[in-house]
């Protein structure tokens, strides 16, 4: 039976897409069968491991799962990528999703988690990435979801809409039950960690503040700012093809080992 990772944020920019992506990769190399399921209307995710996407109609996206009645179900909706991992692709106009899930009178957070259940155990690791927004398609992610990890970056801003996540996960495990939570620090210069030599500037001292603020649910795993991450992607290739054994790849290993196949 797969085990579902969510990665989540109320906040563009986080990095959400290309942490899942590249995690979802580096658990494939281990001989995993790994699924991505993608859920924003940025395809981040489709792109990177499908190419163009443009070509894929609507009724072949998640779009046409989201819905009162399916008009597929999941198991034909899946691509497969050249770098060995299958994709759920999303659409640009996944803000139609909203509007259908809406309409629903019942089971709306549901959704996905019901076509999921059709395929679970296809796969050892399915993972999910969701929009920036606390709207229906995040419930859809986080019902299905074993594990949801947060991306946030060093500042107050994504501090305070982490914080709201948080919140937002809590009052959904009234009725979905506890979910595994974890606060990933992302795109981080390594100089403003406490063994840094700008431990003591203002951004240095956010870190301490994210220890305080996250506790116990605080990732030990920080993620390097790096141009190699963004430079991967335009090239269309995933961190691990483009810079095995650049500082920002090995600290997704490290990652993935600590917080998707740990456990």
């Amino acid at each position: 039976m797969a085990k579902v990772i969510a990665f989540t944020n109320n906040k563009g920019g986080t990095g959400k897409s290309t942490l899942c992506a590249n995690s979802a990769k580096i658990t494939a190399m281990t001989g995993a069968r790994v699924l991505v399921i993608d859920m924003t209307s940025q395809t981040t995710s489709s792109s990177l491991f499908l190419g163009e996407i443009e070509a894929i109609e609507e009724a072949d996206t998640i779009l046409s799962i989201l819905k009162k009645r399916p008009d597929k179900h999941i198991e034909e909706l899946v691509y497969e990528s050249p770098k060995g991992i299958d994709v759920i692709a999303s659409h640009v106009s996944m803000a139609e999703a909203v509007t259908q899930l809406s309409a629903m009178q019942m089971g709306k957070e549901g959704a996905l988690k019901r076509e999921i259940d059709r395929i679970v155990n296809d796969y050892d690791y399915i993972f999910i990435d969701s929009p920036g927004d606390l709207n229906e398609l995040t419930a859809n992610a986080l019902v299905p979801a074993d594990k949801v990890l947060i991306p946030t970056r060093l500042n107050r801003t994504d501090f305070q809409c982490t914080e709201t996540t948080i919140r937002f996960i809590k009052e959904a495990e009234a009725f979905i039950g506890a979910r595994q939570t974890k606060v990933i620090i992302n795109m981080l210069d390594d100089r403003y960690l406490p063994s840094g030599i700008w431990s003591a500037s203002h951004t240095g001292k956010l870190y301490g503040l994210a220890q305080k603020t996250f506790s116990d649910v605080l990732s030990p795993v920080t993620i390097p700012d790096s141009a190699d991450i963004r430079t991967a992607f335009d090239r269309g290739l995933t961190l691990v093809e483009y810079k095995p054994d650049g500082e920002a790849a090995k600290r997704i290993k490290e990652l993935v080992k600590c917080e998707v196949i740990s456990e």
